[in-house]
């Protein structure tokens, strides 16, 4: 199977999980007449976000706490070689913190977002331990794995006509390991920035 094979079954796979595992809980409760919410383990929003160092393309199911003040998604990615100089999928963990929001009227906005993502890149041409034609410490990042800082903001509002609690925007700017060591040891060789822009949407259910 193709790598964008690959990573639209897993996103497929997850997401309508995610839904049937929600249809059901809703059902039940329905039929029993209860205010209780859904398991934590169920999903209770899905984000699709645009680049951001997690692939070109990526989307996952998620789960909310402390009133929505905490997102943590799982995002399966995917870039092109024609975009990213190689084909790769990737396997990343977010989580992400909004201290406030702000509602006028239907609109809810959340000016500040902090955050940290785990990412695994999947592909022979990427490694977690050093192969062996490179001498011992030749490179101290690994290649397979990518931790970054996130910092952005996001806006939303209800969409119930669209079977959605809410549909929400957001940026981030994103600084893996590696751009911030190699931006404090020399910030010219990092020719695009310390940060990646990444543009995503996110509904509730």
């Amino acid at each position: 199977m193709s790598r964008p094979g690959l990573a639209g079954g897993l996103l497929a796979s997850l997401l309508l999980a995610a839904s049937s595992a929600r249809a059901e809980e809703q059902e039940l409760l329905e039929d029993a007449s209860e205010s209780k919410g859904a398991p934590w383990y169920v999903p209770d929003h899905a984000a699709v976000q645009f680049a951001g160092s997690i692939g070109m393309l990526a989307a996952g199911p998620g789960w909310a706490f402390l009133d929505e003040q905490v997102d943590l998604e799982v995002l399966v990615g995917w870039a092109p070689q024609a975009v990213a100089g190689s084909d790769f999928v990737t396997l990343t963990l977010k989580a992400q913190w909004h201290p406030f929001r702000v509602r006028h009227g239907e609109w809810d906005l959340r000016p500040l977002t902090l955050g940290a993502a785990f990412s695994y890149t999947f592909g022979d041409d990427f490694y977690l331990t050093l192969p062996d034609r490179y001498e011992s410490g030749y490179y101290w990042f690994k290649t397979a794995l990518r931790p970054a800082f996130l910092l952005g903001g996001g806006v939303g509002r209800p969409a119930k006509v669209l079977g959605f609690e809410r549909l929400e925007g957001y940026y981030e700017l994103v600084a893996t390991d590696y751009r911030i060591v190699q931006f404090l040891r020399n910030p010219d060789t990092v020719k695009l920035g310390l940060f990646s822009l990444a543009l995503g949407a996110r509904a509730r259910f």
